[in-house]
C-alpha cells in the first residue's frame, strides 16, 4: 500500500520534469513557419506591390503633371513627418521596451506609402521595372516631388526636435536658477531674522545687580587716614 502511494507522486514529478524539457519539435516547426511567412511577404513585396502601387498612383494623378507634383509632395511630406513624430515617442524612459517595439511598428506602418515608392526604385525585379514605366507615363513628377516632400518633412522635424531640446534644457536651467535663488533668499531671510533676534536676546537678558557701597565705620576711616 505504501509503495503505491509513493509511486503516484513520483510519476507526477516525472511528468512535470518531462513538461519542463524544451520541446524542440514545436520550436523547429514555429521557426519553419516564420521563415515561410517571411518568404511569402518578400515575394508579395517584390512581385505584386510595385505594380499595384504604381496603378494606384496612376489612378490618382490621371496623367496630370500638376496632380503628380501635388500628390508626390503631400505623400512625401505627410508619410515622412508622421512616422518620425510617432517614432520620437519611443524616446521616453517611462515607455517599456515592448511598447517601444509597438511604437516603432506603428511608425513603419505609417511610412508604408513612401516605402512602397522606394521599393519601386530600389528593386531590380521585372515587376519594379514595369511599375517604374507606369509611373513615368502617368505620374512623371511624382517620385521627384515625393523626395522633396520627404526632405522638407525631415528638415521640419529636425528643427522641431532641436527647438524642443533647447526649450527643455532652458526650462531645466531656469528651474535650477529659481531653486538656487530661492535657497539664497531663504538663507538671507534666516540670517536677517537671526540678526534681528540678537538685540532682543540681549535686552531680555537679566541685568547684573549694581554693586552697593557700604558706609565705612569710624575705625576703618581712622585706619585709612
Amino acid at each position: 500500500m505504501d509503495d503505491s502511494k509513493n509511486h503516484v507522486p513520483r510519476a507526477a514529478a516525472d511528468s512535470q520534469k518531462a513538461d519542463t524539457k524544451p520541446r524542440w519539435g514545436r520550436r523547429i516547426g514555429l521557426g519553419v513557419a516564420a521563415l515561410a511567412l517571411l518568404a511569402i511577404v518578400y515575394l508579395v513585396v517584390r512581385l505584386f506591390l510595385p505594380v499595384w502601387w504604381a496603378t494606384r498612383i496612376g489612378n490618382q494623378t490621371q496623367g496630370s503633371i500638376t496632380s503628380g507634383i501635388i500628390l508626390g509632395l503631400v505623400y512625401g511630406f505627410i508619410f515622412t513627418f508622421i512616422p518620425l513624430f510617432v517614432a520620437w515617442q519611443a524616446r521616453y524612459k517611462k515607455v517599456s521596451w515592448p511598447w517601444k517595439a509597438v511604437i516603432i511598428g506603428v511608425a513603419v506602418l505609417a511610412a508604408t506609402p513612401n516605402l512602397l515608392t522606394l521599393s519601386i526604385y530600389a528593386n531590380s525585379s521585372g515587376a519594379a521595372a514595369k511599375a517604374r514605366s507606369m509611373i513615368d507615363i502617368s505620374a512623371t513628377w511624382f517620385p521627384s516631388w515625393s523626395i522633396g516632400g520627404a526632405a522638407a518633412a525631415l528638415i521640419l522635424f529636425v528643427g522641431i526636435a532641436a527647438f524642443w531640446h533647447l526649450w527643455r534644457s532652458r526650462g531645466k536651467k531656469m528651474k535650477a536658477l529659481k531653486s538656487e535663488i530661492k535657497t539664497q533668499d531663504d538663507a538671507r531671510d534666516a540670517s536677517a531674522e537671526t540678526r534681528r533676534q540678537s538685540p532682543d536676546a540681549v535686552a531680555d537678558r537679566p541685568e547684573a545687580p549694581a554693586e552697593t557701597t557700604r558706609p565705612r565705620s569710624p575705625e576703618q576711616s581712622t585706619a585709612t587716614d
